[in-house]
């Protein structure tokens, strides 16, 4: 079994909607992305009806540009696949290019079958904690302690990673803190 879909990050409905749009302005900022633009809780109309969505985000790459519909999924459970059915659905009805699933839990074998096959990416965002135990674990010299101590104490309360593409089913790519932010957090503590 597949721990990560136990974990579920602790977050308030606002928080979290900030959180994913921090993330993916994070993540926009360090793939470089050209023009690139979000709008959170959008109502649009289709020839098939009317769509709220979470975000949509829009930028230029290779010239042309590209819409990306985000659906952001605040469960204490882990997400079924027929949250990604409707994500899918909804990206052909509106012709965006990419659907992305953001959620606080991890996600059912079948959503991420389903997602692999469909290419709908999916994020799972985790309190800071839980990625961070596994540094306490074995020998270790104090200086090394006080380190992680202070880089748990100022990274951000909440990390984002991507669940894989592969067959694996795993969360294996940190998308938020960017590796420059957390090299910044480094950097600072190094100074102190």
């Amino acid at each position: 079994m597949n721990p990560y879909r136990e974990f579920v990050a602790s977050i308030s409905a606002t928080e979290f909607e900030v959180f994913c749009l921090e993330v993916l302005n994070a993540y926009a900022e360090s793939e470089a992305l050209k023009e690139f633009s979000i709008l959170h809780n959008q109502k649009i109309q289709t020839n098939d009806g009317e769509y709220q969505i979470d975000i949509i985000a829009e930028f230029m790459a290779l010239s042309v540009k590209f819409k990306v519909i985000v659906e952001c999924k605040r469960y204490t459970r882990p997400v079924e696949r027929e949250k990604i059915v409707v994500l899918a659905d909804k990206v052909r009805s509106l012709g965006a290019h990419k659907g992305i699933l953001i959620s606080t839990s991890g996600f059912q074998s079948g959503a991420t079958e389903y997602a692999r096959k469909h290419g709908v990416a999916l994020l799972q965002i985790f309190n800071k904690e839980v990625m961070h135990i596994q540094a306490f674990i074995g020998p270790t010299v104090d200086y090394i302690d006080h380190m992680l101590t202070e880089i748990i104490k100022q990274s951000p309360k909440f990390y984002a990673y991507q669940w894989s593409t592969r067959l694996d089913d795993f969360p294996d790519k940190e998308i938020y803190p960017t590796k420059n932010m957390m090299q910044e957090i480094k950097n600072k503590i190094l100074k102190q």
